[in-house]
């Protein structure tokens, strides 16, 4: 059992400003059933712009995550590539000596690990180029998997796409199987849902396929 215990991480536990009590649109779910958490990461260029978690985790998980977006808020995205669990406890101690949070074991570091990895695979803010499609090659339902993905991720990170889903998480690509598209993206309220049925007609449009398909993956 981990136990808090510093000052600083009491308090902080105390006036939770990132763990929020209630999900907001636009979070991505953690994919495991042992760290139960959501997700929403913005970005303001290239600096973290905002860092919310939800869900059912235990109060030494939650202020991990809280010190994470204290050191990440407001800063340079590259700072996620090397940001592990024992910086963001060295954070909380109120002594460089004493340990904020005592009993983390191996598997709780190595959770925290799984999941820095994959809060970097988060789309990040890039500065789009507008997608035009062309023909040069043949339609697109003729061409090769590796080039359906290329122009695929060309499109998504497109102005027009960025601009859509302006704070919302922005569309991933997941797979592709002939003219069916499996995309990663906000997919549970009735305004994500008319987001994604507006990226379909664009991609319909951009790509000059009537039987393209978009399915989402939430």
């Amino acid at each position: 059992m981990v136990e808090i215990k510093s000052v600083r991480a009491k308090k902080l536990l105390e006036n939770l400003k990132f763990v929020l009590t209630t999900p907001v649109s636009g979070m991505r779910k953690y994919p495991s059933e042992q760290f139960k958490v959501q997700v929403l990461l913005e970005w303001d260029q290239k600096n973290v712009k905002n860092l919310s978690f939800f869900g059912e985790l235990e109060d030494f998980e939650k202020i991990i995550l809280e010190s994470m977006a204290h050191l990440l808020v407001g800063k340079n995205a590259t700072l996620l590539e090397t940001l592990s669990a024992r910086e963001c406890e060295a954070f909380l101690r109120d002594r460089n000596s004493e340990l904020a949070l005592a009993g983390m074991s191996e598997n709780i570091e190595k959770q925290f690990k799984s999941f820095f990895l994959w809060l970097r695979s988060w789309p990040a803010y890039v500065e789009g180029h507008v997608y035009r499609f062309s023909s040069e090659k043949g339609p697109f339902k003729t061409y090769k998997l590796v080039d359906k993905i290329k122009e695929l991720k060309a499109f998504l990170n497109s102005p027009e796409i960025l601009t859509l889903y302006g704070n919302y998480a922005r569309p991933e690509l997941m797979d592709v199987e002939d003219l069916t598209v499996y995309i990663q993206a906000p997919y549970e309220s009735s305004e994500e849902k008319s987001l994604f049925e507006e990226l379909h007609v664009l991609g319909v449009e951009a790509f000059q396929e009537e039987n393209l398909n978009f399915i989402p993956e939430v």
